[in-house]
């Protein structure tokens, strides 16, 4: 039996893995993390490659190590120009610089180690703990970490019927997406207002036809919540608040559909220089043509049609009675609120032995535990849980 097993082998469960065995002394034979990928942090590195990033919208002081100037330090080693790795504001890092530190740390503590390749179909208690069945191995554990995250596609409903007659529509966070796929001097629209959107929007537009659509008007933000959130000065007032008025806090606090600054700049000069057109519209209508383009209508009663169009609308906040959980959920009575997120004490505890990170731990660590700050506000609670 393991002591520790983290399902969910992304961002989370990857640095949490580190953190329990390298910080807190849990043995390594002692841990695995599930995963269905074949290596650690692959979803993370293909929807992040998907979308052309070039600098990740976190700063510096936040990746997968465990200390805070980690990443600093491993650029000052790099034998290269130090201007190329940060960009303004806050020092953050470029795209393949935190590519090759999580790859670093990766190697240099043999994490992918304690990798064990499968998907979690189901979730039991044992007697000293709980049961993990997976299509092809049963494990179980002490102690069990979901590390999940959100895996499901946003699709808009005019979007569903031409991806089932597999016309040229793509999701930017699928796992297929393939932008090479997409010809040169293709007529592309992008759909989604967000920094998914506006990076693959630039990343095409230099030989491509490029068109970005969205519901809204660009909004810039430094990050996707206010650094309030990381901190007691926002957390405070959170922890003491019912969960109902939390569920409030985290909406009000998020920047949903928003662009960093470097994202939004080089957006303005590119519609200026007729690079990408952009237009604020939504989506009525869509048909697949019999030469296999797609004819849209929009809201204003325009029409265009093109080559591909491009979902950059994000992925689905999904509550885990839509999920592989819900029977757990069932079984168990494990506690959920009006909202139908889980909630859990200040351990990060949803039921003995059983923890959780990310998404289904946002009543207790507010509006910014999906991102990578939140890895590590998780490894700050889990660490009571290995002083007992």
């Amino acid at each position: 039996m393991l002591d520790w097993l983290i399902i969910g082998g992304g961002i989370h469960g990857t640095h949490l893995a580190h953190v329990l065995v390298n910080k807190f002394g849990v043995p390594a034979d002692a841990l695995r993390i599930l995963d269905p990928h074949e290596k650690l942090l692959a979803a993370w590195s293909k929807r992040t490659e998907n979308t052309g990033m070039r600098y990740l919208r976190s700063p510096r002081v936040h990746h997968i190590d465990l200390e805070v100037s980690s990443l600093e330090r491993f650029a000052h080693e790099q034998q290269s120009d130090d201007a190329d790795f940060w960009i303004d504001p806050y020092y953050r890092p470029s795209y393949d610089l935190f590519q090759q530190h999580c790859q670093h740390v990766v190697d240099s503590y043999q994490l992918d180690r304690l990798h064990v390749r499968g998907k979690a179909l189901s979730l039991h208690r044992t007697k000293d703990g709980w049961c993990v069945d997976t299509a092809s191995d049963r494990l179980t554990s002490k102690h069990v970490l979901l590390a999940t995250g959100r895996q499901r596609l946003l699709i808009p409903a005019w979007a569903e019927h031409l991806i089932t007659q597999n016309a040229p529509v793509q999701h930017v966070l699928d796992m297929s997406f393939d932008k090479q796929s997409i010809e040169q001097g293709s007529k592309t629209i992008v759909i989604g207002g967000g920094i998914s959107g506006g990076q693959i929007a630039l990343e095409l537009m230099y030989d491509r036809d490029v068109r970005l659509i969205t519901r809204r008007p660009l909004r810039q933000h430094d990050f996707d919540t206010t650094p309030c959130w990381l901190g007691p000065a926002c957390l405070t007032a959170f922890g003491k608040a019912d969960y109902d008025r939390r569920r409030w806090m985290i909406g009000e606090a998020r920047h949903s559909g928003t662009l960093a600054h470097d994202i939004h700049t080089n957006l303005q000069t590119a519609f200026q220089m007729e690079q990408v057109s952009y237009s604020q519209n939504t989506v009525s209508s869509a048909e697949l043509t019999t030469d296999n383009r797609i004819a849209l209508t929009f809201a204003d009663g325009s029409a265009s049609t093109v080559d591909h169009v491009i979902l950059a609308t994000g992925l689905q906040s999904v509550t885990p009675e839509q999920t592989w959980l819900a029977d757990t959920i069932k079984r168990y009575q494990l506690p959920l609120a009006d909202c139908g997120y889980p909630i859990l004490n200040r351990k990060l505890c949803w039921a003995d032995g059983l923890y959780a990170s990310g998404s289904l731990a946002e009543l207790e660590l507010g509006p910014a535990c999906m991102n990578i700050a939140g890895a590590r506000a998780t490894a700050r609670r889990l660490e009571n849980v290995c002083q007992i």
